[in-house]
């Protein structure tokens, strides 16, 4: 009840203000009186009592104000006072407050508009009921043992998902599915789709009840392959089927086997995964759907993403505790391993692999965006300071008439609050409204496999919750420093002397603005020198020699093993399609290989040098004879592949970096190779480098297998030929429609594989571009505003130099000399920082060097150009000043 009593009393006391005081004064003065009457019953006299009183309780205004201020409302009060102070200086200073909300704005607004990104990608729920509900778990395998991995090594074979499923005493329902999965759309609609293989309780887990027909039951995964019924997105049946009234209960063709169509997936359900599922079968359709492997008879292969729904009242540290258990006894059952979980509430990027893979780059993209804001805060706290020197005498004289500097500090802390919020709500807004579009423009550009990545980038509680907490840590964080500066002043020099010459430590304040350029300059080349990389990088990548022929060469990728092909019908399959091919007009050779140059298909296994004992991973290829003189990649040593052999023959060909970082110093020909199950090999020839596995590696371990009948079934097809693309493509697609009607085929050129290095790096490229031009902008705005405010400060001692002789490229020296000073110290600390982390780039530079010279001459030079740019305005207007006039000048 106090609580409440205080409640109502400030509330009273804040809106009925003269009430209160009224009432105040009559309690007061009625304890006067009673002190009175006591001293009255002593003898006194009435108006002796009453001075006397007076006299021991002092003023009386002063006990009003101390009661007053032992109130919550004080506070409110007080605060209220600053914001209309506050509001009035700003108004009355248009151009610094406009000047000082942009630059917030700016910094504020790109950092609020990545973390709806991230939030969208990694902390936002699941778009299903209840998904609090809802949690990932992902396991963590130690130890010395050998395991399978299919999609991810976090992920769980089907005999661990069931033991957890059965034996849990926290989860409602746990569900397993595959993600990723893919089959092509038969039946005259001939199109490539991603779904989902599913545990028969998953839409009844998620709660998403199709919209039409029903989900699974339990039947439906009685038997492996017994069921072929599908559930299809809301996206699916009224794009590809137009919103066909009677689909379900109809047959559609996937992987060339007929399904039924059990259910219509509700609008807007597009699966667990942040790329879309366009359909839904029973896992025990899987070997169905891919013939090539048998996933859920692997008891040691990871392929199955796992969620549980939490019973009522169960707690994560419950969670944790119940699998454990389970996890131990999972281990027993294989020595020498050991089982870690991971158990987080559902996102869409919940996952181990992907957080491992998402916290490094988030790390990189906030410290680029915060180093933005960075700038920005830099920037305002200059202004501020300028502006602070204006205010001396005003800030002298409230600290000489009894103001605390804790309440000056308040104060203009109040002041930098007010334009913080002004300059993040209207950079939040702006982020809301421009980075929705941003996203699904870069997404667009993104490699066709992720092409359709669904990002929810709306603004919710946590990115409001953000904004607002990063708009007030901007304020104090600009303002604190001006605030301890100002409000530290020698009061008799502040008020003897005019605004134009005082100052709280003048060397302290010029050393402060200077610091803060030098900041805003390091962190801009930073941002500047990354750019510059990135660019240079990716101008490496437009123009480098990959070390093999591209032009000229058309590539078709098959997967025949998806498409119900064994190795007999795959083989004799793509015997025809061969010959078939070479007999087109203008087709030079064909070749096969198990993975195309620059495709990122990637084959790897351990290796081991007789008479060595380390293991050495390397990178492999399955081809055929022709694919040498296919791509233009000759053997320089020894021969390539002939006709006839195969996998079982013993020779293999490895490249000249991997000759020579294998057997230094000696013939690479006739020496052994053991792969990891034991098999020996024998190197017959040794190819030339190329960059054939990653754009800008040359030196990559690489060695290539002769392709055998196994290869036929996932593989690609590459055609020189000579003439026009689009015939030799048309050509293509017809002898494989000849061949097989339902086979879906998609012939590119070679050098398309390019783009998929190249794009990414473009994107980003230009948004750090972006990045290091506004902040290479809010430098040179900070620069120019030192020194503008410096020769503005300066004008009577301009004055008196050139009326004692000095020439104007004195002072135009004079001047610029002060300010490059700070501009090369910065200069050189953010050459130094980038040195030090550039490395970090690595990956998207494609062989460049991560301290390019080219990069690290120019950027400085840019830099140091702009600042010349921007203190040469102001100098000159110094250059201009009228000696007469600036002797005058106050």
């Amino acid at each position: 009840m106090s609580l409440l009593r205080s409640i109502a009393g400030g509330l009273r006391s804040l809106f009925r203000k003269e009430q209160v005081s009224k009432e105040l004064d009559e309690e007061l003065n009625g304890f006067l009186e009673l002190a009175a009457e006591e001293k009255m019953k002593q003898g006194m006299r009435r108006n002796d009592a009453l001075r006397a009183v007076r006299l021991e309780r002092g003023n009386l205004e002063v006990s009003k104000e101390a009661v007053r201020a032992a109130g919550w409302e004080s506070i409110v009060e007080t605060c209220w006072q600053d914001l209309r102070f506050a509001v009035r200086v700003l108004r009355n200073n248009p151009g610094f407050t406009a000047a000082a909300v942009l630059a917030i704005a700016l910094g504020v607004g790109i950092n609020v508009g990545i973390f709806s990104v991230l939030n969208g990608a990694a902390l936002r729920l699941l778009p299903i009921p209840r998904a609090e509900q809802v949690v990932s778990i992902d396991q963590i395998l130690h130890g010395q043992f050998k395991r399978n991995a299919h999609n991810g090594s976090s992920m769980f074979s089907y005999s661990e998902y069931l033991d957890y499923r059965d034996h849990n005493h926290v989860f409602s329902g746990l569900l397993a599915y595959e993600p990723f999965v893919e089959a092509t759309l038969g039946g005259g609609k001939m199109k490539e789709l991603t779904g989902a293989l599913a545990t028969c309780n998953y839409f009844d887990v998620l709660g998403e009840h199709p919209a039409e027909g029903r989900g699974f039951v339990e039947s439906d995964c009685a038997a492996p392959g017994g069921n072929a019924v599908v559930v299809i997105s809301d996206d699916l049946w009224r794009g590809t089927f137009a919103s066909h009234p009677s689909l379900v209960g109809k047959r559609i063709i996937l992987n060339r086997t007929a399904y039924t169509v059990v259910g219509i997936a509700p609008p807007g359900f597009r699966g667990t995964e942040p790329i879309p599922s366009s359909f839904w079968a029973p896992i025990t359709m899987q070997k169905v759907l891919d013939p090539w492997s048998d996933r859920m008879a692997d008891e040691n292969l990871s392929w199955l993403a796992v969620l549980g729904r939490l019973q009522p009242g169960v707690m994560m540290e419950q969670v944790r505790a119940d699998l454990n258990v389970i996890a131990g006894r999972i281990d027993l059952l294989h020595p020498g391993r050991s089982t870690s979980l991971a158990v987080r509430t559902a996102t869409f990027f919940s996952r181990q692999e992907e957080r491992e893979i998402l916290t490094p780059v988030v790390s990189v993209i906030f410290a680029a965006f915060g180093l933005v804001l960075l700038v920005a805060c830099a920037n305002v706290a200059n202004l501020l300071l300028a502006r602070a020197s204006v205010r001396q005498k005003e800030i002298a004289l409230r600290l000489s008439i009894g103001a605390s500097r804790w309440r000056l500090v308040q104060q203009l802390l109040t002041e930098s609050l007010l334009l913080s919020l002004i300059g993040g709500t209207l950079g939040s807004l702006l982020a809301f409204w421009s980075f929705e579009a941003i996203t699904r423009l870069i997404i667009s550009h993104l490699p066709h496999e992720v092409s359709t990545l669904t990002l929810n980038v709306a603004p919710d509680f946590r990115v409001l919750g953000y904004g607002l907490g990063l708009t007030f840590l901007t304020g104090i964080g600009f303002g604190l420093i001006p605030a301890l500066q100002s409000s530290r002043q020698d009061l008799n020099t502040s008020l003897k002397e005019d605004g134009a010459h005082s100052g709280p430590g003048k060397r302290s304040g010029r050393f402060l603005r200077n610091a803060l350029v030098g900041t805003q300059v390091a962190v801009c080349m930073i941002l500047l020198l990354a750019a510059g990389l990135l660019l240079r990088g990716l101008y490496h990548a437009q123009t480098v020699d990959p070390g093999f022929e591209m032009k000229g060469v058309a590539t078709m990728f098959l997967n025949l093993g998806q498409q119900g092909y064994d190795d007999t019908r795959g083989t004799a399959f793509m015997g025809r399609l061969r010959q078939r091919i070479s007999e087109l007009p203008g087709v030079i050779e064909v070749a096969q290989a198990e993975c195309a140059p620059l495709s990122h298909d990637f084959s790897a296994d351990a290796f081991t040098v007789p008479g060595r004992v380390e293991k050495i991973g390397i990178e492999y290829n399955h081809v055929s004879p022709e694919y040498f003189s296919v791509v233009g990649v000759p053997i320089v040593r020894g021969r390539g592949f002939l006709p006839g052999e195969t996998h079982d023959s013993p020779g293999v060909v490895v490249t000249e970096s991997t000759a020579r970082r294998l057997w230094p110093d000696e013939d690479a020909l006739a020496k052994t190779l053991r792969e990891s199950d034991g098999r020996e090999y024998s190197v017959i020839g040794v190819a030339r480098d190329a960059q054939v596995a990653h754009l800008g590696d040359v030196h990559t371990t690489y060695l290539y297998f002769p392709a055998g009948p196994q290869d036929n079934l996932r593989v690609y097809t590459l055609v020189r030929y000579a003439g026009d693309f689009p015939a030799t493509a048309k050509g293509i697609r017809s002898v494989v429609q000849s061949l097989d009607a339902d086979m879906p085929v998609d012939v590119t050129k070679l050098e398309d594989y390019l783009e998929v290095w190249r794009q990414p790096s473009r994107i980003v490229a230009a948004l750090s571009g972006a990045l290091g031009a506004l902040a290479l902008l809010l430098a040179s705005i900070g620069v120019y505003g030192v020194v503008s405010y410096s020769v503005s400060r300066r004008v009577h001692e301009i004055g008196v130099r050139m009326a004692l002789g000095a020439d104007r490229t004195e002072v135009m020296k004079l001047v610029l000399e002060q300010a490059i000073g700070p501009v090369l110290i910065g200069g050189v600390v953010g050459v130094a920082a980038c040195a030090a982390v550039s490395h970090v780039l690595s990956s998207m530079l494609f062989g460049l060097s991560a301290h390019d010279p080219i990069a690290f001459i120019s950027v400085p030079l840019l830099l140091l150009i702009v600042a010349m740019v921007a203190s040469y305005i102001p100098a000159r207007r110094a250059m201009s000043v009228d000696p007469i006039v600036a002797l005058r000048y106050e």
